[in-house]
């Protein structure tokens, strides 16, 4: 495989892997749905232009959301003179809040992954059927013969464990950072 080939396959696998939160990032800040969407073709566009320039060891939202920033502010430039827009500042602020709750959301996600292998396997196994496959405390209760309050009361442990293991993780990744 080539260098282009390389380049390519890196920048689709980072671009497919954040396409949502790049999009979620412009439709925060755009309030008309196809603006939005015309700027992320833009952004879209523009990052593979410049995927030679990305520093490949720094995180590629934080770069995307970047390139779809002055896509926005652009776009916003020339959509002034036809209908109210957002005050830069106002956009700036906004910007800025969205990059940080996406920073934010993988760090919790990623906390709460470490979390669930410090459970006891009957906890993980309850909060996997629970919540990853969706099935009623009821009826997990039925097939495993046991009052739905003590299988209520395990879900609360396990809950009350992922909670307090996240916000540990959480406070020492911000006295870290």
């Amino acid at each position: 495989m080539d260098k282009d080939e390389l380049d390519y396959e890196k920048f689709i696998t980072s671009f497919c892997g954040e396409r949502d939160r790049i999009f979620g990032y412009i439709r925060a800040l755009l309030p008309n749905q196809a603006d939005a969407e015309d700027v992320f073709q833009r952004t879209s566009l523009v990052l593979w232009k410049k995927f030679a320039d990305y520093d490949q060891s720094m995180p590629f939202l934080p770069w995307a959301c970047s390139v779809a920033h002055f896509e926005v502010r652009n776009f916003a430039r020339i959509a002034s003179r036809d209908r109210l827009q957002f005050d830069e500042t106002l956009m700036q602020q906004i910007a800025d809040d969205r990059l940080n709750k996406s920073v934010d959301k993988d760090s919790r996600i990623n906390a709460l992954q470490d979390c669930l292998k410090s459970l006891k396997p009957q906890e993980k196994e309850v909060i996997d059927l629970v919540y990853r496959k969706g099935i009623s405390i009821r009826a997990i209760a039925d097939e495993k013969s046991i009052p739905c309050q003590t299988l209520y009361n395990q879900v609360s442990i396990a809950r009350r464990k992922l909670h307090d293991c996240v916000q540990r993780k959480m406070t020492l990744r911000s006295q870290t950072s």
